[in-house]
This record gives structure tokens, C-alpha cells and sequence, in this order.
């Protein structure tokens, strides 16, 4: 079992090939341990993480939490200790799977299985599997919370996104906005933030094969909701690059109780992950913060 600061290898394996599936459960003792686990994927030898996220959410629930999922991609079971992940990750000469333990206690148990298959090669041009954590606790006010902004050829699968409250009323009018290969104008601008989730009228607990929201406590002050959505059938190209914004505005109030707007900015606590595939290993993401400053309220 990894103690703390201690990084375990759940594959090295040589390439090329495909990981197919992996499947882990973890006993351990410490608040928000899912948080605190940090999850990462190399590809071909490279020094540079192309999988970067901590545990819990690479597998869709936030804020250190266990909750069940039945998605296409990923499934969680068990009250959400099993966790499955069914995204293909091509490789060329290798890849290596880690947990880091960023904790402070002894992790009890750490039980995985990797999938995967061994190939002759790859066919030209076979993207590489990128999932990035990002947080902003709170958001700064004044600019859109940027989910990924990266360079390269690929196309966006998939985002977490996580939540929570630091005022009372509901947080998701903010629009989604995807600007492909340098362009100044959205090529796609977004309605709402649970319009994004393919819900409506605020968000709800409920799971489905491409969108689904495991966590939703309700609109009061430190409530926590975290959402999915898999872009499989509906996947977002790009040849030079791509920048995902969501903006960060709801419902605010006055301090007599009453409505001060509808739409107007908020600084709630957001961490994201988001999921795309690309040609090569991306360079230049920011490097997600350690262990504890992950978990913005503490224990």
C-alpha cells in the first residue's frame, strides 16, 4: 500500500498498443482521499504527464466524494468504489500508469487491473488520450473559467466539472464557449451550464451513456454538484488548437433576500477536468496544485 508521497506503478507497459480498460478500488482512512490521489498516464517515455488528474475525478465525482456512475466510458459501482475507465489510450513504445499518494495517511488498499492490447503498430496519425485537471478556488472574477486551452491537432471528448457554492442561489447560467484554431468569435457558444450537461432548469442527480451529474446538493451556500459530459457522438475538431471557456455567472441577491440579477458573475469554487485526444504529447499545461490544496475546504 503507497504511503504518503509515494508513487505506485499500475503498468509499465511496452508498446505499441492500447489500453483498453483499467479498473481499480482503494481502501483508505483520510478525508477526500479521491482528491488526494493523483492519477497520471506517459506515453512513449516522455517526461511529461499526458494524463494528469487526481483519482476520483478522472473517473467523474468531485470533491473527494465516492459516488456511482453508469456511463460508456466510465462506470463506477459498488456506492462508487469500483471504478472503471473504458477510454482507448494508444501508444507507440510504452505507456506508464501511476497513483501518487498526496495524502497524509497510508493509503490501506490499492487493488487495479489494466486492460490492454498489444499491437504490431499504430496506424499514422492515431491521436494520444489527454485528461487535465484544473482549478480556480474561487473563480477570478472578471474572465471566464478556462477549462483547457492547448495547442496541437485533436479533437474534445469529454469534461467534469466540479462546484461549490460560495453564495446561495443557482450557479449555472454561465455559457460554454469553444474557440477552434485561433478564431475571435466562438465557433461554439453555449446557452447555460446545465444546458452543457444536456439538462435543463438547473441540474439534478441521474447518470446516462454521455451526460450525467453524480453530485448535486442544491443551491445554498458550500453546496456541491459535480457533472459530466462525453463528447462521443458529438466530438469538437481541431487542427491548430482549441480554448474552452465557461463563464461563471448565476443567480445573486441582495442582502435583504431579494434577486439582484439573474445572470450576473459569482465567485463559486470550480475544478475541471477535461478530456480530448490529440496528435503527439501536449506541451504547456499547467501544473496541477499538490494533495490538500485540492480539497479547498479542508477537513
Amino acid at each position: 500500500p503507497p504511503f504518503p508521497g509515494v508513487t505506485t506503478g499500475l503498468g509499465d507497459l511496452p508498446g505499441a498498443g492500447i489500453v483498453n480498460h483499467i479498473w481499480l478500488t482503494v481502501a483508505d482512512s483520510e478525508y477526500g482521499w479521491p482528491r488526494l490521489l493523483r492519477f497520471r498516464v506517459y506515453y512513449d517515455g516522455s517526461p511529461r504527464p499526458s494524463v494528469d488528474c487526481p483519482l476520483g475525478d478522472f473517473f467523474g465525482v468531485g470533491h473527494g466524494f465516492e459516488r456511482p456512475i453508469t456511463s460508456l466510458l466510465v462506470r463506477n459501482s459498488s456506492s462508487g468504489r469500483s471504478r472503471n475507465s473504458y477510454w482507448p489510450m494508444p501508444f507507440r513504445k510504452s505507456v506508464r500508469i501511476t497513483v501518487t499518494n498526496e495524502g497524509r495517511r497510508r493509503v490501506s488498499n490499492l487493488y487495479y487491473h489494466v486492460d490492454w492490447q498489444k499491437l504490431p503498430s499504430l496506424p499514422p496519425g492515431t491521436a494520444y488520450f489527454h485528461a487535465w485537471y484544473r482549478q480556480a478556488l474561487p473563480a477570478a472574477m472578471g474572465m471566464p473559467l478556462n477549462v483547457l486551452t492547448v495547442n496541437g491537432r485533436g479533437h474534445y471528448v469529454g469534461t467534469v466539472l466540479s462546484v461549490i457554492q460560495n453564495e446561495p442561489g443557482w450557479f449555472g447560467e454561465g455559457d460554454d464557449f469553444f474557440y477552434v484554431d485561433g478564431e475571435k468569435a466562438a465557433r461554439i457558444e453555449g446557452t447555460g451550464t446545465e444546458d452543457y450537461f444536456n439538462d435543463a432548469w438547473s441540474l439534478r442527480v441521474a447518470d446516462g451513456p454521455y451526460a450525467g451529474v453524480p453530485v448535486a446538493e442544491g443551491t445554498g451556500m458550500g453546496s456541491r454538484m459535480t457533472a459530466y459530459r462525453w463528447h462521443i457522438v458529438d466530438p469538437i475538431p481541431f487542427t491548430r488548437s482549441l480554448v474552452f471557456d465557461l463563464e461563471h455567472k448565476g443567480w445573486t441577491y441582495n442582502a435583504d433576500g431579494t434577486v439582484r440579477s439573474a445572470s450576473e458573475e459569482r465567485a463559486d469554487l470550480f475544478s475541471t477536468v477535461a478530456f480530448w485526444y490529440q496528435l503527439g504529447i501536449a506541451d504547456g499545461q499547467p501544473e496541477p496544485p499538490y494533495g490538500a490544496a485540492r480539497l479547498p475546504h479542508g477537513q
